[in-house]
């Protein structure tokens, strides 16, 4: 009887294993070396998928093109990886490929991350899983902020959350006008800022209206990595998915939030 149910188990676990796995990040094939002097090397293959939600009153026949645009987009960004300094994690140990939890060390990170990015359309919230991104398309954005020179701005995009994660949301005639904005928003999941420097209208993450540009720096790149990858440890494991981030349950409150101003089809939303 023992021995049935354990073949049982294997045979359900085996299964499993052959499923693919879903979220927001999944990664296989990782691996790290370390080269002696403070520098970590991390590899694997990752695949990002973003979920665009259309909540607009009378449909978007355009939507289709911008999520292949915003694809596209974030791909070439994504595509060589990224460098960064001055990460404090446990020391690594290259030999037992594994993190000792009783000391820190100082790292330099090369991610040299290969991407795939799916870009999908959904119709409910029965499609969201909870370590999904999800991009929500309304009707408009009521909210409006003042920046550090005082002057005052209406936003065609929101994302919740200052350490990442999402959700986002973008009114449709904004991206219609801006192609960039949901490759933009989508960044601030993945926990870039938005930049106002009148200096810097060249880069995608500059968020005052007369951006001349959509290049990426350096240290975004890092940052977007670092994000990716949070927890080192995991770099150990042979498969990885991101954690929750309670998804569906953030993105309601969001859309809730009265100071937000978001108009959409609430009849969509269920």
């Amino acid at each position: 009887m023992e021995n049935s149910l354990i073949n049982t188990l294997k045979s359900r676990f085996a299964i499993l294993q052959s499923q693919p796995l879903t979220g927001g990040i999944v990664a296989k094939n990782l691996r790290i070396t370390d080269n002696g002097s403070g520098e970590l090397s991390l590899y694997g293959d990752f695949t990002i998928t973003l979920k665009v939600l259309d909540l607009t009153s009378n449909g978007a026949p355009n939507l289709n093109s911008l999520m292949t645009f915003t694809q596209q987009v974030i791909s070439n960004k994504l595509r060589g990886g990224g460098y960064k300094s001055g990460v404090i994690f446990f020391e690594y140990n290259a030999t037992r490929k594994s993190f000792n939890l009783k000391k820190n060390h100082t790292y330099s990170i090369r991610y040299n991350f290969n991407f795939r990015v799916n870009v999908i359309l959904i119709d409910t919230l029965s499609q969201l899983r909870g370590n999904d991104f999800v991009l929500a398309v309304v009707d408009g954005i009521g909210h409006q902020f003042t920046d550090k020179y005082g002057r005052q701005h209406s936003s065609g995009g929101l994302t919740q959350g200052s350490d990442g994660g999402g959700p986002a949301v973008v009114s449709y005639s904004s991206w219609l006008k801006n192609k960039h904005i949901g490759v933009h928003e989508f960044f601030h999941t993945l926990n870039l800022d938005d930049i106002e420097d009148a200096d810097k209208k060249n880069r995608l993450m500059y968020h005052l209206g007369d951006n001349i540009g959509h290049s990426l720096s350096d240290t975004e790149r890092g940052t977007i990595m670092n994000f990716i990858m949070r927890d080192l440890r995991d770099m150990t494991k042979t498969t990885y998915s991101n954690i929750t981030l309670n998804t569906v349950n953030r993105l309601r409150t969001f859309l809730n939030n009265s100071t937000n101003g978001f108009k959409y089809n609430k009849a969509k939303f269920r």
